[in-house]
C-alpha cells in the first residue's frame, strides 16, 4: 500500500512538472561560458534576460546578459547591456574602450570621432603599445581605452588579438578600481569580427569581475 501511494504521488508530481514547470522554465535560455583558462568549476552562468521598455525612451536594450560566478562565496557579477544611443552621451562614471591598430592613425570608423574629442595621439604613440596591448588616456575621472588589435590600422584584428588586448585592459581596469565601461560592438563593423563571438570574448574575460559594461549601438556622424 505504502509503495502504490508514492507511485501515485511520484505519478501527480511528474505531470505537474511536465505541464507547468518545464513549460515555463523551458522558455529561458541558459548558456555557459568557460574562459579557456578556467578550470570547470570556474565555469559563469549566462542568463539571457527579456527586453526592457521605460516610459520615457525607446527601448532601453536588445538584449542584457548576466555573468554569475558560480562559486557562490564570491560577490563578483560581471553584467553586459546592449543599448541604442550614443557612446559619446555615456554617463561621466563610465570610461569607455574601442579597437585601433598600433599606428593609432584613426581614420575611419568611431576611432575617427574619438580623435576629434580625445586627440593627444602622441602621447598614445609614446606609449609603444604594439597588438594585444591597450594604451590608455585619462579624462577626469575616467579613463579612455585604446584597444591595439592589429599592427596597422588597415589591417583586421584577430580574436587573439582581441583577448589579449581586453585582458591587458581588464589587468589596468582592476589596478584603477575601474566598475562601469562604455564601448561599440568592438571589433566588428569595418573590423570584421563576428559580435556573437566579441560578446563571448568579453564573458570570457570579465566574467570573474564586478563590472558592468555598457554596448552603444548606434554610432554618431
Amino acid at each position: 500500500m505504502f509503495g502504490r501511494c508514492n507511485f501515485v504521488a511520484f505519478k501527480k508530481y511528474r505531470i505537474l512538472y511536465e505541464s507547468v514547470y518545464k513549460k515555463t522554465f523551458g522558455t529561458h535560455t541558459f548558456l555557459t561560458a568557460a574562459s579557456a583558462t578556467t578550470t570547470k568549476s570556474d565555469q559563469q552562468s549566462l542568463l539571457i534576460l527579456p527586453q526592457l521598455k521605460t516610459s520615457h525612451q525607446s527601448p532601453f536594450h536588445t538584449t542584457t546578459v548576466q555573468y554569475l560566478h558560480q562559486n557562490m562565496s564570491s560577490d563578483a557579477k560581471f553584467k553586459l547591456t546592449e543599448v541604442e544611443g550614443d557612446l559619446f552621451s555615456a554617463p561621466k562614471s563610465h570610461s569607455l574602450a574601442h579597437c585601433v591598430g598600433a599606428d593609432f592613425a584613426m581614420g575611419a570608423g568611431i576611432a575617427v570621432k574619438f580623435k576629434q574629442i580625445y586627440g593627444q595621439v602622441d602621447k598614445l604613440l609614446a606609449q609603444g603599445v604594439t597588438s594585444g596591448g591597450v594604451a590608455v588616456l585619462q579624462d577626469e575621472d575616467r579613463y579612455i581605452y585604446y584597444l591595439v588589435t592589429k599592427p596597422q590600422s588597415w589591417g583586421s584584428p584577430t580574436y587573439d588579438s582581441l583577448r589579449s588586448s581586453l585582458t591587458a585592459m581588464r589587468e589596468h581596469m582592476r589596478e584603477k578600481h575601474v566598475k562601469q565601461l562604455a564601448i561599440p560592438r568592438i571589433g566588428c563593423g569595418i573590423d570584421g569580427l563576428e559580435w556573437d563571438k566579441v560578446s563571448n570574448e568579453l564573458g570570457n574575460v570579465f566574467g570573474g569581475e564586478e563590472l558592468e559594461i555598457v554596448v552603444y549601438n548606434f554610432v554618431p556622424k
